[in-house]
Order: structure tokens, then C-alpha cells, then sequence
């Protein structure tokens, strides 16, 4: 990433999916931590696994030790990540078809702002060896090769033993976030688009819902 910006930041896109049976609720209310008192919604179809879900309880953000991963609505920096691979495959998580995986999209630059408690992470946030950041002087430090590359495997032609780690950097967000700060949703495929077109209209929620065509978001 080259020197830090203004101009770049803004173009900074943070990246969080979803089950698209959870958007109706995310749309309206917004998106909300795991461990926010606020987060009442028993109908919440989950698709994480749920050792890491476990693991995300117990891990201190080093940045604001009193507080847990749990406590932050997590975002990707990156797309088709090995976490989307694991829930498209079954591999240690509940199947899902693509079709049903809603990926939601926010700028950097909103969130990262005095209105919210946040910071960023240079890989997975339940690692050991993550670092945690609250100040925007360290992104361009995150490896954004790891980030941008759709080659997480172990023996990736790079040679990067620690891609996995690192291409699931988080941007975290404590507590919860406006489903004002929106700016598009991502879907598999037209069937898809239809029927979150069709929510968003029946609750006034007025978004671009933009289909993954050139195959960056999905497997």
C-alpha cells in the first residue's frame, strides 16, 4: 500500500457476510456486536464456526484490554476468503449455497472515526501473533499482498506460510454500526439480487445491490 492519504483511505472498502435471512434484521436495526446487550435477534441464522466463535469470546483486543473480540462488529479488508470457502464447502461449519451469503460493504473512512471505538488487526484476531492497531498511521504496515491475493494455500506460490493469518485482517467496531453506513450489497448471482432487491424494497432500505460478475467475492 503505497504512503497513507486522505484520498486513499476513502477509498478503503471494509467487508463483513452474512446469511442473507439475517439481512432483513441488519438492514433495520444495524449491525451489532455478538456481546452487545442489544443484540436480540433468536432467529439469527449463524454461519461461523463455532470453536472460533468460542475462541472470539476469549480474545483481548490488545489495543483496549478490557474489551474482547466479541465485543466488535468484525469486517474483512479482504473478499473470498478462507472463511467463505469453509461455509461454501461444510468444512467445519453448516454448508450454505453461495446464493444465500450476502456480503455487506462499508468505507474505512466512516468507521474509522471518533463516533466509533475501533481498531484493526494484522490477520486473524483470535492469532497469538496478531497485533491489534486504533491508529490508521499502521495500515499501510497490514499485509496487503496477503490481503489482495486469492492464493491462501499453504504451499501458495509465494511461499507465505502465514497467508491464511494474515488475508483475515479485521477492521473492528465496538458495539454496533448504523445500517446507514452501507454503501452497497454484494450477491452471488441475479436469483439473488432479485430477492434482496425485493427486501430492501418492502423496508425502504434504498442500497446498490450489485451482482458479483466477475467473480471477486465468491468461489
Amino acid at each position: 500500500m503505497p504512503l497513507l492519504t486522505h484520498e486513499n483511505i476513502d477509498q478503503i472498502l471494509v467487508f463483513r457476510f452474512i446469511h442473507v435471512g439475517n439481512l432483513e434484521h441488519d438492514l433495520t436495526n444495524g449491525l451489532f456486536a455478538k456481546n452487545f446487550s442489544k443484540n436480540h435477534d433468536p432467529t439469527r441464522k449463524l454461519i461461523a464456526n463455532e470453536e472460533i466463535i468460542q475462541r472470539r469470546d476469549q480474545a483481548i483486543v490488545k489495543c483496549y484490554p478490557d474489551t474482547v473480540v466479541s465485543d466488535y462488529v468484525p469486517f474483512y479488508f479482504s473478499v473470498r476468503t478462507p472463511m467463505l470457502y469453509n461455509i461454501k464447502t461444510g468444512w467445519g461449519v453448516p454448508k450454505q449455497k453461495q446464493e444465500a451469503i450476502v456480503y455487506l460493504v462499508c468505507q474505512l473512512s466512516e468507521l474509522a472515526t471518533a463516533d466509533f471505538q475501533w481498531c484493526f488487526t494484522n490477520g486473524n484476531a483470535t492469532s497469538a501473533i496478531t497485533r491489534f492497531y486504533n491508529n490508521l498511521e499502521y495500515l499501510p504496515g497490514i499485509d496487503w499482498r496477503s490481503i489482495k491475493s486469492e492464493d491462501f494455500r499453504d504451499n501458495n506460490s509465494d511461499g507465505d506460510l502465514d497467508r491464511k493469518r494474515k488475508k483475515h485482517a479485521e477492521f473492528l467496531v465496538k458495539d454496533h454500526v448504523p445500517a446507514s453506513l452501507i454503501k452497497a450489497l454484494f450477491v452471488y448471482n441475479e436469483t439473488a439480487k432479485e430477492h434482496v432487491d425485493n427486501l430492501c424494497k418492502k423496508i425502504n432500505f434504498v442500497t446498490k445491490v450489485i451482482v458479483d460478475k466477475k467473480n471477486r467475492f465468491y468461489f
